[in-house]
C-alpha cells in the first residue's frame, strides 16, 4: 500500500507532497509443483527419467491412440506423439488451468496432440478408444487409486494397456490397488535408473 510522506507530521510543519505512486512490479511466473518438467531443462531429471528409453519401452506403434493422464507440463507428451506418428493421437490431460495453458502453447501446431482439462476424480476419456493410458508420477495424487484405476478401464481398447511409472518407493501402494481395481500386472520394465514401469491389463475384458 502506498502511504503519504509526512502523514504523522506536527501541525506546525508544511504538509509534504504525496509520494508518487510506484508502478506495480510484474509478477514472476507462478512456480508450479507436482507437474513434472520439460525435457532439456534439467539434465539430472532427464538422466533419471531417460525419456527416449522410456518411450521405446512402451512399445507404441504408428496409428495408436494414447492418453497421457496428468501430463503436467508434458514431459513425455511430444515423444509419445512422435511414437504414434501423424495417424495416431495423444490426448494429454490435467486438472490445472495454468498447466493446460502452458502445455497447449508448447504443442501448438502438433495436430496429433490434444490437450484436455479434466476433473480430479474423472479421467475424461472416451470409452474403448485408447491403446495405452500412461500414468507417469501421478497416481499418488489420486484421492483413491482403486477408484481411479476402475474409472480408467472403460477407456481401454480391447487390447489396451495401462502403463504406470513412478519412483520405486511408490510401487507398493500402486501394486496394492491393481488387483482391487480388477487388473493384473502383465509385464514390468526394470531398465530405468530410479523408476519402475508396470503394464496393467484388465483381469477381464472391460
Amino acid at each position: 500500500m502506498v502511504t503519504t510522506a509526512g502523514a504523522c507530521r506536527s501541525e506546525s510543519k508544511a504538509e509534504a507532497p504525496p509520494a508518487p505512486a510506484l508502478a506495480a512490479a510484474p509478477e514472476p511466473p507462478t512456480e508450479l509443483h507436482g507437474v513434472g518438467s520439460v525435457e532439456g531443462v534439467d539434465a539430472a531429471y532427464d538422466r533419471s527419467r531417460q525419456p527416449a528409453r522410456f518411450v521405446a519401452a512402451l512399445g507404441l506403434s504408428p496409428g495408436q491412440r494414447v492418453a497421457d493422464v496428468g501430463a503436467g507440463l508434458g514431459y513425455f507428451t511430444q515423444r509419445l506423439a512422435e511414437a504414434v506418428g501423424p495417424t495416431g493421437q495423444v490426448v494429454a490431460t490435467d486438472i490445472n488451468d495454468e498447466v493446460i495453458q502452458r502445455l497447449r502453447a508448447r504443442v501448438l501446431g502438433r495436430k496429433n496432440i490434444e490437450v484436455r482439462k479434466v476433473a480430479p476424480d474423472a479421467p475424461g476419456l472416451e470409452a474403448g478408444a485408447y491403446d495405452l493410458i500412461l500414468l507417469s508420477e501421478v497416481d499418488h495424487f489420486f484421492a483413491d487409486r482403486v477408484d481411479y484405476l476402475t474409472r480408467l478401464r472403460p477407456a481401454l481398447a480391447p487390447q489396451g494397456r495401462i502403463a504406470v511409472t513412478h519412483l520405486r518407493a511408490m510401487r507398493p501402494p500402486l501394486v496394492a490397488a491393481v488387483q482391487a481395481a480388477g487388473y493384473v500386472i502383465a509385464s514390468e520394465y526394470n531398465d530405468l535408473p530410479d523408476h519402475y514401469l508396470l503394464f496393467l491389463r484388465p483381469a477381464v475384458s472391460p
